[in-house]
């Protein structure tokens, strides 16, 4: 939103700022939640199931969920497609 407020006011510079900005916050939110993802992978499955194996296979596969987590978060940014909740709140404010 702040990027294209920033192209619309003429402001090319602040802009490409800004755009840098929102990708390095999102970039670091996603890898602090894919770092904290793969400290907890031993412990992450137990909270689901109570099976050995299982938690083998969660703690094998958590690497892959880190990558698609990091991947994730800044997807979005970069394309500039809100996410579901966003598609949700404008449904929630229609529906009044």
């Amino acid at each position: 939103m702040r990027v294209g407020n920033e192209l619309g006011a003429g402001n090319p510079r602040s802009a490409a700022f800004s755009a840098w900005v929102v990708t390095a916050v999102s970039a670091f939110v996603s890898a602090v939640a894919g770092l904290v993802t793969f400290l907890l992978r031993d412990e992450l499955s137990y909270d689901f199931t109570g099976g050995e194996a299982v938690s083998r296979a969660v703690a094998d596969l958590c690497p892959l969920l880190v990558g698609t987590i990091v991947l994730c978060g800044i997807q979005p940014v970069l394309s500039g497609e809100p996410g579901f909740y966003s598609y949700l709140g404008l449904f929630l404010d229609s529906e009044r």
